[in-house]
């Protein structure tokens, strides 16, 4: 019996928006106004990375049974009570791997030989990018939807959900083959820019599709992560 099908959708460089402020916060500026150098560079950046950058998302629809100690999703078992929590009176859930490719993480460790400086940089638009990209995957998938909501998207090493499931995730996607991403041995992704995670289909579900329930302006959410 064949498993749910997966699905490959890739952006282009427009259709993703890495906004400066997300970069500073993984600059650690968090809230504070950078000088016009830093600036300048941040946009220079960003112009840089979005030349480089080869988004993909390989993706499933899977069919899952939330149990008392899991979740069923018959491609694979994600064992652990902050993922019952999150898909909760849940039957369907996406399951996704995407990337920001392979050209924009090979920019980046050249940059660490001309200039160290950028290269932080530029491994903050790395990381604002993926985000980004996983953002606007989500608010495609949810505008698909008739009636149902998204969850807030939960990756393996959030909570009690153990980060070994990524190994059954990115397998069960074909990740290495549909969008080139790789899981080393240690549990690390190649491009490093990726992100791989869970988001449960139900009747309620969030509002914001933000990656992070911390920057979410809705304290009362019962889908806070």
């Amino acid at each position: 019996m064949s498993g749910p099908v997966v699905l490959v959708t890739q952006y282009g460089a427009e259709e993703i928006a890495i906004e400066p402020a997300q970069v500073l916060r993984y600059l650690g500026m968090g809230g504070r106004q950078p000088d016009q150098q830093t600036s300048r560079m941040i946009e220079d950046c960003i112009g840089e990375f979005q030349k480089a950058a080869a988004y993909k998302v390989c993706w499933l629809t899977a069919e899952i049974t939330v149990q008392q100690d899991g979740v069923d999703f018959g491609v694979f078992y994600a064992p652990g009570q902050s993922i019952v929590r999150s898909l909760k009176d849940c039957r369907r859930a996406i399951v996704f791997a995407a990337t920001t490719g392979l050209q924009a993480e090979q920019q980046m460790k050249r940059q660490w030989v001309v200039s160290k400086a950028k290269a932080v940089v530029l491994d903050a638009v790395g990381t604002a990018a993926a985000e980004a990209l996983c953002d606007r995957f989500c608010s495609d998938r949810q505008a698909e939807l008739v009636e149902q909501r998204l969850r807030p998207r939960f990756s393996p090493g959030y909570g009690d959900l153990p980060l070994q499931l990524q190994k059954e995730l990115l397998n069960c996607l074909d990740s290495h083959r549909k969008i080139g991403l790789f899981l080393s041995e240690g549990l690390l992704m190649t491009p490093q820019k990726s992100v791989s995670a869970i988001m449960g289909i139900g009747g309620q579900g969030c509002d914001a599709l933000r990656h992070d329930c911390q920057n979410c302006e809705k304290r009362d959410c019962l889908f806070r992560l």
